[in-house]
C-alpha cells in the first residue's frame, strides 16, 4: 500500500493586489483557486516521486469534491478510501500585497467526522498493508488517538505533519510517539517558544539538538531557506536527532544530505 497519508483536503482562494494593498478600499489584482490542504500537498508530492500513497481523507459532495479526487487519480494516489460528503473540505482565503505577503487571511476548517468514520470501517486493513503514515497531527483529536493505536498494533512509524501550530502545540504528547515531526523554521519556533523566524541554519543547528533531547522528540526535520546570492534562496531540510549532536542538511532538489558542520 505504500505510504498512508492522513489529513485535510483545503481549497485555496488566493487573491493578490496589483498596487499596494489597501484593507478599507477596493484593490484592483488577480485571484485564483487552487486545490490545497497540508496533507493533500504532501500525498500529491509523494506520488510525484512514485511512492503510491493512499490517502486517508474526505471532499465536498460536489464538482469540485470530484476535481480534487480525479487529480489525485491522475498523479496515481490512492484514493479508495476518501468520502464525499458535506462539509468535507475546507477553505482557506487568503489577499496577498504587491509584495507578495499575505495581509489577509480566513480558514474553514473541514468536518474530521468522515475520516475518523474510515479509521473505524477499514482501519486494520489500511494499516496492516502500509509502509508508514503521515497524519497531520493537529487534525481531531480522536482521529490522532485512532492512528496511534492502529499504527503501534501493526508496529507502523507516523510522521507528523503541521498545518496549524497553534493546535499542534497542544499535542506534544503525541508528538513524543512520532518518528519524525516535519514543521518549517517559524513553526519550530514556537514549539520551542522561541522566535527563530532570523536565524541562520547555522544558529539553528547550535541551539536544536539540545532542544529536541528536552521535548522527548525523536526527529524533527525542519524547512529552511539559504541565501545563494542576492534575491535567491534555496529551500534545505535541517535533520536534527535527539542522539549526540549530529545535524543534518537535506538539499530538497538532490538526493544527496550533508553533515551539516561539514557543509559549512
Amino acid at each position: 500500500m505504500g505510504i498512508v497519508v492522513i489529513g485535510d483536503v483545503f481549497i485555496d482562494i488566493k487573491g493578490y493586489s496589483l498596487s499596494p494593498y489597501i484593507p478599507q478600499g477596493r484593490n484592483a489584482g488577480t485571484v485564483i483557486q487552487i486545490h490545497g490542504g497540508v496533507a493533500r500537498n504532501v500525498a500529491e508530492n509523494i506520488a510525484n516521486i512514485e511512492l503510491k500513497p493512499t490517502f486517508i481523507s474526505a471532499v465536498d459532495n460536489n464538482a469540485m469534491g470530484d476535481d480534487v479526487i480525479e487529480k489525485l487519480k491522475r498523479h496515481k494516489v490512492e484514493t479508495k478510501y476518501m468520502k464525499k460528503v458535506k462539509d468535507g473540505m475546507g477553505t482557506w482565503l487568503a489577499v496577498f500585497d504587491h509584495e507578495g505577503d499575505v495581509v489577509a487571511s480566513i480558514s474553514k476548517r473541514p468536518d474530521h467526522k468522515p475520516i475518523e468514520q474510515i479509521l473505524d470501517e477499514h482501519g486494520d486493513e489500511i494499516f496492516k498493508d502500509a509502509d508508514s503514515i503521515a497524519i497531520e497531527i493537529d487534525t481531531d483529536k480522536e482521529i490522532v488517538k485512532k492512528t496511534f493505536m492502529y499504527a503501534e498494533k501493526y508496529h507502523k512509524e507516523v510522521y507528523a505533519l503541521v498545518s496549524n501550530m497553534t493546535i499542534a502545540v497542544e499535542r506534544r504528547d503525541f508528538i513524543r510517539r512520532t518518528a519524525c515531526f516535519v514543521c518549517n523554521q517559524q513553526e519550530a519556533g514556537i514549539l520551542f517558544s522561541e522566535d527563530y523566524d532570523h536565524m541562520t541554519p547555522a544558529e539553528l543547528a547550535a541551539i536544536l539538538p539540545d532542544r529536541i533531547r528536552s521535548a522527548k522528540i525523536s526527529r524533527m526535520d525542519i524547512l529552511t531557506n539559504i541565501p545563494q546570492g542576492p534575491n535567491t534562496v534555496q529551500p534545505w531540510v535541517l535533520r536534527v536527532n535527539n542522539v549526540g549532536n549530529l545535524v543534518f542538511l537535506i538539499h530538497l532538489a538532490s538526493p544527496r544530505s550533508f553533515s551539516f558542520f561539514d557543509f559549512v
